[in-house]
Parts: C-alpha cells; sequence; structure tokens
C-alpha cells in the first residue's frame, strides 16, 4: 500500500470550522427614547426624593445606584419573560438593556445630591442668608458683582428652595440662572462624552482594564442566565437579604433583635492630641461594600486599606507632636494635608493617563486630519467647550489664564475618577474639595488674586466640589459594555447624548419644584454644604487664605511618591502599592469602605492561595449575591419609607 499524497485542501477541510463572528446586537433608537427616558426620569426623581425631600437614603453615594441596580433586574426579569413568550422578536437586545442601565444611572448622576441637589441651593443662599440674616451684609457686595445669571438674586425666589413655597410665583426669578447652569453642564457632559470616545478604546483593548463595576449588569443579561441559576448567588442573596430585613426591623421595633455593624466610630480620647486630630475613625461592615470589593484585584483592595491606614497614622503623629492644625477635609490650611497630597497624586496619576494613550490619542488626530467626521466633532467639542468654559468663568470674575487652568483641573479630575473606576471600581469617590479654586488660591493667592476670582470661585464652587455624582465613568463603563456585547457604538452615543442634554435642562425644574413643595429647612438639610463655597469667599475677605506654602509642599510630596509608586510598579511587577490607592487616601469615602475592603483583601487573597483559580471563579456569584441582596433589602426599606414617611432602616450609608 503506498502513501498517500498530501492534500493541502483536504487538510484544510479536516480542521474544525472557526467560530462565527457574534452577531452584532441592534439598538433602535426610537424604542430606547421611549422607554429609557421615562425610567431616566424615574430615576431622578428618586434620588432627588431620597436624598433631600425625604431624606431616607444616600442611593448616589454609591457608584452602583442601589435603585437603578434592582429597577434593572426587574427589566431584565420582564424582558426574558417577553422573549421567551415572542421567540425573541418583540424583547430587547442585551445591548438595549444594558443602555436602559446606563440611561437610569444618567439620571442619577445629575440628581445626585453632590450635583444639581447642591448647586440649586448653593445657587439661592447669597440672597437667601442677605435676606435673613442681619450677620451676611457682606454677601450682598458679592451678589451685585456676579452677573444675573450666576445667582438668584429675588430674595422670594430664595426663600423657596429653603422655606418651601409657590413654584409658579418663583420659577421665572429661576429661569435665567437655571437655563444657564444648565449650558455649563451640557457643555461639560459634551466634553466627557468626546474624552470617553478618546480614551475608551485605549482603555479596553490596549491596556485591558477590568471594569469592575460592570460585572452586575453584564452578568445579570448574561443569556444563557447563568448567574439566575446559580446556588451561591442566591445564598448569598437570601442572607444579606435576611440580615437587613432584620435590621429594618429593628430600627422600627427597638425591642425587635438585630446585628447592625453598618458604620460604628472610634471615638477620640478628649485629652489626647495625637487622637483629637484623627478625629472619629470609622468602621465599617457593609456587605455590598465586601462583595464589590471581591470583585476587584487584591493589589488595589490592598492599596486602599493601606495607604489609608497610612493617611490616618499621619494625622496621628502630626497631632502627637502638636503639628495637625485645620480640618482634614479641607484643601487648605491644614496639616498634614492629605486631600492636597491626594491632588498632587491625581495630577501626576492623570498625566500618566493621558501620556500612556499618547498613541491612540496621536491616531485620533491622524482620523481627524483625514476627513473621519466622528474623530472631528470629538476634538470640536472638546475645543468649542473649552472656550465657552472660559469665556462663563471670565464672566463670573476669572482671568482668562486662571480660568484656563481651572477647565485643565476639571478635565484632569474626570479622567482621573473615570480611571478610578475603570481600573480600581472604587464605589465610592466623593473627592471633595479638590476643585481649581484650593490649588489656584494656595499657589497664587499671595501674588495678588482679586475679590472677583473668590467670588467666581464660590459660585463655582456647588459644580467642581466633589466628583461623586460624575457622568463621565457611567460614560465610559457604558461604552465598555457596548463593546462587550458587540452593541452599536454610534447608536449608543446618540442615545446616551440626548439622555443626558435633556437631563441637564429638565432636571433643575423638577428638583426647584420638589425644594418648593418641601422647603430644605422643614426636613434638616445641612445648610453648610451649599455654603461652603461662599464661606470660602468670606474667608478670603477677612485675609484667612493667604498663600499656602503648607499646601505646596503637601502637592508636591504627593507629587514625588506617586512617581516612586509608579517606578516601583515596573521594577516590582508584583507590588501590592498601586499609586491609586495613595492618590483617594484622604478621601472621606475610602474611609467608610476600608474596613470592608480589608476583609475582601483577607478572602480573596486566602481564595487565591489554597483554591485557586477555581475558587476565584465561584466568588464571583457570591459577590453579586451580597451586592443585589443589599440591594433589593435597601429598596424595599426606601418604598416603605416613602409610604409611611417614616425614616426606616437605610442600606447605605448608616
Amino acid at each position: 500500500m503506498g502513501v498517500k499524497e498530501y492534500n493541502p485542501q483536504s487538510a484544510s477541510d479536516a480542521r474544525p470550522a472557526p467560530r462565527p463572528e457574534p452577531v452584532p446586537e441592534r439598538l433602535r433608537i426610537g424604542l430606547m427614547l421611549a422607554l429609557g427616558l421615562p425610567l431616566t426620569l424615574l430615576s431622578f426623581v428618586l434620588v432627588v426624593g431620597i436624598e433631600q425631600t425625604i431624606q431616607i437614603g444616600s442611593p448616589s453615594a454609591l457608584a452602583i445606584y442601589y435603585h437603578v441596580a434592582v429597577i434593572f433586574a426587574l427589566i431584565v426579569g420582564i424582558n426574558f419573560g417577553i422573549s421567551r413568550a415572542s421567540g425573541g422578536r418583540v424583547a430587547c437586545s442585551r445591548a438595549e438593556l444594558l443602555c436602559l442601565y446606563s440611561m437610569m444611572n444618567i439620571g442619577g448622576c445629575f440628581a445626585c445630591w453632590e450635583s444639581l441637589g447642591t448647586l440649586l441651593p448653593a445657587v439661592a443662599y447669597p440672597s437667601y442668608m442677605a435676606s435673613t440674616r442681619t450677620d451676611a451684609s457682606w454677601l450682598k457686595p458679592v451678589m451685585a458683582a456676579l452677573p444675573d445669571w450666576a445667582v438668584v438674586k429675588d430674595p422670594s425666589a430664595a426663600l423657596a428652595v429653603f422655606q418651601g413655597g409657590t413654584f409658579g410665583d418663583v420659577w421665572h426669578a429661576w429661569l435665567v440662572p437655571l437655563l444657564a447652569w444648565s449650558a455649563i453642564l451640557a457643555t461639560l457632559f459634551g466634553m466627557y462624552i468626546s474624552l470617553t470616545r478618546l480614551f475608551w478604546e485605549s482603555w479596553t483593548f490596549h491596556e485591558k482594564l477590568s471594569f469592575p463595576l460592570t460585572e452586575l449588569p453584564l452578568q445579570l443579561t448574561q443569556p444563557d442566565a447563568t448567574i439566575w441559576r446559580s446556588r451561591l448567588f442566591w445564598c448569598a442573596f437570601a442572607a444579606v437579604a435576611l440580615f437587613d430585613i432584620l435590621n429594618g426591623l429593628h430600627s422600627i421595633i427597638p425591642s425587635f433583635p438585630a446585628v447592625n455593624l453598618k458604620v460604628t466610630y472610634i471615638n477620640t480620647s478628649p485629652v489626647d492630641p495625637a487622637m483629637q486630630a484623627v478625629g472619629a475613625f470609622p468602621v465599617t461592615f457593609h456587605p455590598l461594600m465586601i462583595g464589590i470589593g471581591l470583585l476587584l484585584r487584591t493589589d488595589l483592595l490592598f492599596s486602599t486599606w493601606f495607604f489609608y491606614l497610612l493617611g490616618v497614622a499621619q494625622t496621628y503623629f502630626a497631632g502627637l507632636f502638636a503639628m495637625a492644625h485645620g480640618s482634614k477635609y479641607v484643601f487648605l490650611g491644614n496639616s498634614p494635608g492629605l486631600l492636597a497630597q491626594n491632588f498632587g497624586a491625581i495630577v501626576i496619576l492623570g498625566g500618566s493617563v493621558v501620556w500612556n494613550a499618547r498613541r491612540v490619542l496621536l491616531a485620533r488626530v491622524g482620523a481627524a486630519r483625514n476627513g473621519n467626521r466622528g474623530a472631528i466633532a470629538d476634538f470640536a467639542v472638546l475645543a468649542g467647550g473649552s472656550l465657552v468654559l472660559i469665556a462663563a468663568m471670565c464672566f463670573l470674575g476669572l482671568t482668562v489664564w486662571l480660568a484656563a487652568i481651572s477647565v485643565l483641573v476639571v478635565l484632569l479630575l474626570a479622567i482621573f475618577v473615570s480611571r478610578l473606576r475603570a481600573e480600581l471600581g472604587l464605589p465610592v469617590h466623593n473627592l471633595q474639595f479638590m476643585g481649581p479654586d484650593g490649588p489656584i488660591t494656595a499657589v497664587f493667592n499671595g501674588n495678588g488674586l482679586s475679590q472677583h476670582t473668590q467670588n467666581a470661585f464660590g459660585a463655582l464652587f456647588a459644580v467642581t466640589r466633589s466628583q461623586q455624582g460624575h457622568p463621565m465613568p457611567f460614560l465610559m463603563e457604558s461604552a465598555y459594555m457596548t463593546q462587550r456585547v458587540k452593541g452599536p457604538a454610534s447608536r449608543m452615543w446618540a442615545v446616551l447624548a440626548v439622555t443626558g442634554v435633556l437631563t441637564i435642562f429638565i432636571g433643575p425644574w423638577i428638583v426647584l419644584k420638589m425644594l418648593a413643595d418641601t422647603g430644605l429647612e422643614r426636613v434638616g438639610y445641612n445648610a453648610s454644604i451649599s455654603a461652603a463655597g461662599w464661606t470660602a469667599v468670606k474667608a478670603y475677605m477677612l485675609g484667612q487664605h493667604l498663600q499656602d506654602y503648607g499646601a505646596i509642599a503637601q502637592m508636591g510630596t504627593g507629587a514625588v511618591v506617586t512617581l516612586f509608586l509608579i517606578s516601583l510598579g515596573r521594577f516590582w511587577i508584583s507590588s501590592p502599592f498601586h499609586p491609586v490607592g495613595y492618590a483617594i487616601s484622604g478621601s472621606w469615602g475610602t474611609g467608610m469602605v476600608w474596613t470592608p475592603f480589608l476583609i475582601a483583601w483577607g478572602i480573596k487573597s486566602l481564595a487565591l492561595r489554597y483554591g485557586g483559580a477555581k475558587a476565584l471563579r465561584s466568588i464571583t456569584p457570591i459577590a453579586l449575591g451580597l451586592i443585589l441582596g443589599e440591594f433589593a433589602a435597601g429598596m424595599i426599606w426606601t418604598l416603605l419609607s416613602y409610604v409611611t414617611s417614616a425614616h426606616c432602616y437605610q442600606v447605605w450609608l448608616y
């Protein structure tokens, strides 16, 4: 028998057929707007009600909004039933479900009490105080120096927000300020979309960031419904839901047994200066935070709790050696200046993000030169938006160069907080008091910044003070999820752009109506939040904010330490010291999660050591069960609070 001649064609036929490319998911713009916009407004109204007019929780203090997660889970279940009944012809595709999830998040982030929830009271605060307090006469020249659109100058319109009033009687006084601030927010939103489109390819394809917080919606919408059939998921869900139900019953019936370990503050010694400097030290036990931590990388978990405790140690020793002064949650005039150190770290990390993405950015520049309309639009929106913001800041009282620096800081913070979510998945990232006013005042105030400059910073403070209700991380996560399910990115951008702009222009009027119907003072609103920017203006008028060389040194220290940590990671591949953990070490939000992250780090480290990859895979359904179980129980108590007007148990924060 002879040897059979080799036939390349037959050999090719013998190989297994390649897997077919996934069919692109459909995304119907009309359907998304018809279904998504009502859901977006529902999300918006729920956040305003929960956080401000009833004050029964803080859903927007998390990066995953619990009301959105619960509503989304219900939508997924309903969609599954429709799909089974119609053979998949009528139901939403996976890309459409994820788009609805993103739309509800956009609504929630603008309703956040650290976004529009702070902006409207801040816009009303000067007129309100000047008309009700004899010791607030200093606000009158401030209001006179600001343009009419920057603040509400009608006292009755300002009083309506704090003491209640009739919407129909005051809306006309709010018309110009709300339209102006909506235009500023819409400009920022457009720039955030452009930044996301420029960076997401580098983060997703080249750096392969994990986007941990997208695991929940992606798992809930898996075509094979794996997570819904997981016993580990349902066991964790039931255990933590029972935990919150029992604690909720205890909040109504004090004699009912409970194990409420959510937040415990270790009180400071009244005589020990070191502990006085540290202040109340939080030890928390949030099952949902442990669940989120189980989705994160061990080095990032370690760095979060390690550098937070390192910051506490800095404060302790500063107090021990009588070097501590000022509030640790204020940028200027304090030692050891953790926020200033964090800002220096953010500048370095933000710059490194841009540097690492330089090839992709240069490719987009080349595409724009070659006539790519998407690339041209991205750069045009960034350039045009920057000019609009600089012009608005100049009208408020900044010089052109200070306005340009301020815009640069705002965009740098947007890139950093988005990277923070994409890489670390940090569920709480308020990063308060790191807007442009602190660093600029620290560096330049001794060289003659004018009163007009401080007035402008006071007006801008509500927009720049916190990064908690930031839309860009949601945009970045939406781009990642759309890419994961092979959805049409261009349609997703169109839907989210319409959603954001409509929310920005409609939302403030909803907030005004709800606040006027309630009156913030009637529900115990903490006016110091909306007053913070104007309080800084008063401090400047009294000569209390001079050039702060201490803050300059602290920012420099933060930059140097971050450069060292970046270099350490290049020489020591398995280094557990991630510089992002250092950059958030002084944040109040980090204090709320360091204990759960320590627990999650211990669980994952032990699972990896003794169980390997198989054990790590089994952790995911447990983590998702912990998260969704707490969210479901929290939503039950929230709805009960709505119905009874009683303050029931809060799943987050206390």
